[in-house]
């Protein structure tokens, strides 16, 4: 039997065995380097102080929303109903409500008559002026709650997983009829510039046909269907406010655990 000595391989760290060498597809270097250590610290140092930030503002989030639901929603569900009730501006009577068209017949020649037509100043009707107002600052309050609160629902919504997703359906259900409540809310607003082009055509048809008779019914009677429906907006607004209540305060719990078992709060993000 041979007894040439085994070679010992080298102790160099960086040394790979032969057959390793042979197997080798890509460079020997570690598989972090070290530049880039330091970094990896830095990004973790900025993701704990991110994941910090984040927190304090669902938690600031969090007290909003409980406020809203229980503090703001009841006064404005009051406000609104005496809004309706008792306000002037949403109890005028019909004459109150129509506003007669009156100007001086211009004369001279086709272009001159149109130019002074033209030129002839006819006041919006005040009284669904007022109530558009109103219910606008209403309506711009509600939207910006209704999207908080969206925000806040979709932030408890827990990581994915398999089963016990009941209260994650819920979630999202809550989450449609949040969407839907603040849709319906600009929607309304769409419904005023709608009936202001609606009353300015006709208003323009009686200066340039004064003796068409139908042409001012049908603005009046455009001004008295507006003034109702807009005056019943915050009717619809309170029950609005009511419904919106009544959901998320019976579905508070599921909206805060949807998964009820679990050891550790919802995920948000991190």
């Amino acid at each position: 039997m041979s007894k040439h000595p085994i070679p010992i391989p080298s102790k160099n760290k960086n040394s790979l065995s032969p057959h390793l060498e042979r197997l080798s597809l890509g460079p020997r270097s570690p598989i972090v380097p070290d530049h880039m250590i330091e970094k990896l610290a830095s990004y973790s140092d900025k993701r704990k102080k991110l994941r910090n930030q984040f927190n304090d503002m669902i938690k600031n989030l969090e007290q909003k929303c409980y406020r809203i639901i229980f503090d703001i929603f009841p006064e404005k569900i009051h406000h609104l109903d005496n809004l309706y009730k008792h306000n002037k501006e949403f109890n005028l009577a019909t004459e109150e409500v129509n506003q007669e068209i009156k100007f001086d017949e211009p004369t001279g020649t086709a272009e001159e008559i149109e130019r002074k037509l033209g030129r002839i100043e006819i006041p919006a009707n005040k009284a669904l002026c007022d109530l558009e107002e109103i219910l606008q600052k209403e309506i711009l309050e509600m939207s910006e709650m209704i999207n908080s609160l969206g925000i806040w629902v979709k932030l408890n919504v827990p990581r994915i997983a398999d089963g016990n997703n009941f209260g994650v359906e819920v979630q999202e259900e809550i989450t449609e009829i949040l969407e839907n409540a603040e849709s319906s809310g600009y929607r309304i607003l769409d419904s005023f510039t709608t009936y202001h082009q609606a009353r300015a055509d006709f208003v323009t048809k009686v200066l340039k046909y004064p003796g068409v008779v139908d042409f001012r019914k049908a603005l009046k009677e455009l001004d008295e269907k507006t003034y109702i429906k807009t005056s019943l907006l915050a009717c619809e607004l309170r029950n609005d406010y009511i419904t919106l209540y009544d959901l998320l305060a019976k579905n508070l719990d599921i909206l805060m655990t949807p998964r009820k078992g679990e050891d550790e709060k919802l995920s948000r993000m991190y």
